[in-house]
């Protein structure tokens, strides 16, 4: 989920806040790997400024969806080609199936925060 937490309601029901990188550290149109322990491998993606956090770990075939490509706001897995929309987690074709997990996401204070235990599948 990628829509900004703004009030502190939201931000109770979202989950334990997490800093995952600076902002600047995913230009529009990249991807970064982050490992938060209780949470695994993240997948941060900057969207035309939106940004997305999911499980980086495609469902199919355990690749790091970091390593594919972006294609708008679809994730590209490296090894059989599975899509997942960033913003609900959804698996969009075969080979996979199941959906990605995805934290809402916000920036504060120039960083990408996620708020962790707030997760849910697409």
């Amino acid at each position: 989920m990628s829509a900004d937490v703004t009030s502190p309601a939201d931000m109770t029901r979202a989950g334990r806040r997490v800093v995952l990188c600076a902002a600047g550290d995913v230009p529009a149109g990249g991807m970064l790997r982050v490992v938060v322990p209780e949470a695994g491998p993240l997948l941060v993606a900057n969207v035309d400024g939106t940004f997305h956090v999911t499980a980086d770990t495609c469902t199919h075939a355990e690749a790091s969806l970091s390593e594919g490509d972006l294609e708008g706001r679809t994730v590209v897995c490296p090894v059989h080609w599975a899509e997942f929309d960033l913003a609900t987690g959804a698996a969009l074709c075969f080979p996979a199936t199941r959906a990605l997990a995805v934290h809402p996401a916000a920036v504060e204070d120039g960083r990408v925060v996620a708020y962790i235990g707030g997760s849910h599948e697409g």
